[in-house]
């Protein structure tokens, strides 16, 4: 009898054991497949943030490639870590979509969340007109081939879905050949690539800058020393020389109905350029600093208006990089 009631007891144990480490693992799965805050409010974050780069093919095809390059370029070497060709390539292909597919704006975020993207750049060759025009003599003369391009990029929050900013690009740009008998009369699209290359890296460098700035990236002030001020945020975290922040005071706060914070009130006090980046921390030239009472700036910087652990954000690239302090 009391054999028996042991073994009930070893089973009974090891059935709730059994049970709570299910109610474990299910809690860790819901856990980790819940979106975080700062992803749903699209707050700033540190360290490189993972993009996929997503396009949509025109009537031509050849567009895809190009505009991949192009922002990859643009891209790759700063804040960002570009989901590569080859994987977004593996996710399209065991989800089984064709390009078409990808025009599903709900395909598209499908694909960059399946590679762990946090942020989704859909980019769409809206059309090209080309016009040929051009006098030939004889067999000799003259050709022109204008190619008209119109591209829409898109930034995406890969958690909510929300489309973060959409711009529209054109341009145009012009090729010329000589024609010699019947040399030089060939319909190719090669000139067409080259005049839309040459566009989509335009484009791609303009839409990188506005990704930069749409996608927060905030840090802290670590130490101010010798004129210049050092953050918490370096080359790791994709901080290149010449990008500038703005360094903000933290005011009063501003409270719900139940007394919770909803966000604080914030004064501008300092502006500041990346001159030299470390692994870990950037050492960065103050260019302005600013009274935060009444938002006038100094005369000249005053660097008792920073001080340790002030929030820093990032605000913009500047158009040349400062030399470098000796």
């Amino acid at each position: 009898m009391q054999n028996c009631k042991l073994l009930l007891t070893l089973i009974l144990g090891g059935a709730v054991l059994s049970a709570t480490a299910d109610v474990a693992a299910l809690a860790q799965r819901q856990t980790s497949g819940a979106p975080s805050s700062s992803m749903r409010d699209n707050k700033p974050q540190k360290g490189k943030i993972k993009v996929a780069i997503i396009p949509q093919d025109n009537q031509r095809g050849w567009t895809k490639d190009i505009m991949i390059a192009e922002l990859e370029t643009a891209l790759t070497g700063g804040r960002f870590d570009i989901l590569s060709r080859d994987s977004l390539n593996s996710i399209i292909a065991e989800q089984r979509l064709a390009n078409s597919d990808l025009a599903d704006p709900s395909n598209a975020i499908k694909v960059g969340r399946l590679g762990s993207a946090q942020y989704i750049i859909v980019a769409k060759c809206v059309s090209i007109d080309v016009k040929e025009s051009g006098l030939a003599i004889g067999g000799f003369g003259r050709r022109e081939k204008r190619m008209t391009a119109k591209v829409n990029m898109q930034l995406i929050n890969a958690e909510t879905g929300s489309v973060i900013k959409s711009e529209n690009y054109d341009a145009s740009d012009a090729t010329t050949s000589s024609q010699i008998g019947s040399l030089g009369s060939s319909n190719s699209d090669a000139p067409g690539q080259e005049s839309f290359t040459k566009m989509m890296k335009t484009f791609a460098q303009r839409f990188a800058e506005v990704v930069s700035l749409e996608v927060p990236f905030e840090t802290t002030v670590a130490l101010v020393r010798d004129g210049q001020v050092i953050i918490r945020s370096g080359a790791a975290d994709g901080v290149q020389e010449g990008v500038q922040f703005d360094v903000i005071l933290e005011g009063e706060p501003i409270r719900d109905a139940d007394g919770s914070i909803l966000e604080r009130i914030t004064s501008r006090v300092a502006t500041l350029r990346a001159a030299k980046v470390s692994e870990k921390v950037t050492y960065c030239d103050v260019v302005q600093t600013y009274d935060p009472n009444s938002k006038a700036a100094d005369p000249t910087p005053n660097l008792g208006r920073i001080q340790t652990d002030m929030t820093v954000r990032q605000v913009a690239k500047a158009a040349v990089a400062p030399s470098r302090r000796r």
